[in-house]
């Protein structure tokens, strides 16, 4: 019987460092994950128009703000700046409900995508030589994968979103001086 022994493939350095950012290896990455994703279509995009929503309507008051202080409050104009207060408020409503509706179908593929993976891992296990079983100790085993999922949650769940955000909230927080 063989037994487990230290600086087997199991123990070696891991770690996020990739060496291949090729374009040809990130789009086998981005069709790996579009794969996992691809039986909850619907849901995935929903969730994507959420994310941008949120963004869009947390953008807004800072917008909103510079029409109130210009148009509102400069120029004396009370029913102007109600309307500007209004619609403060509605972004404000807006942005809870699509940050909720987005948390929701973030975590509900999230989870679904998780759920199929570990299956897929389970499946994978089954159908491996019980000489692999010999050479690595099972606790190794359970804990890598273990580990690795709950990477790829961190990553479907709050890296892609704040991803998007910051990207969508870097780019559209720029704004034109007026003269």
């Amino acid at each position: 019987m063989r037994v487990w022994q230290p600086g087997g493939h199991l123990m070696a350095e891991r770690g996020s460092k990739v060496d291949d950012w090729s374009w040809r290896r990130t789009r086998r990455r981005l069709a790996t994950l579009a794969r996992l994703t691809a039986p909850y279509k619907t849901r995935t995009i929903l969730s994507v128009f959420s994310l941008l929503a949120a963004t869009a309507t947390a953008l807004a008051p800072p917008f909103l703000s510079k029409y109130a202080v210009d148009d509102g409050i400069r120029r004396h104009d009370l029913q102007k700046l109600w309307w500007i207060v209004g619609a403060f408020l509605l972004a404000g409503l807006a942005n809870w409900a699509m940050s909720y509706v987005q948390t929701y179908l973030t975590g509900w593929v999230g989870e679904r995508i998780l759920a199929d993976l570990r299956n897929k891992l389970f499946g994978h296990l089954q159908r491996l030589s019980l000489g692999f079983f010999e050479r690595n100790h099972a606790g190794v085993i359970i804990s890598r994968l273990t580990n690795d999922v709950e990477a790829i949650d961190q990553l479907v769940t709050d890296g892609v979103t704040s991803l998007v955000q910051n990207s969508s909230s870097t780019g559209g927080s720029r704004s034109r001086r007026s003269p």
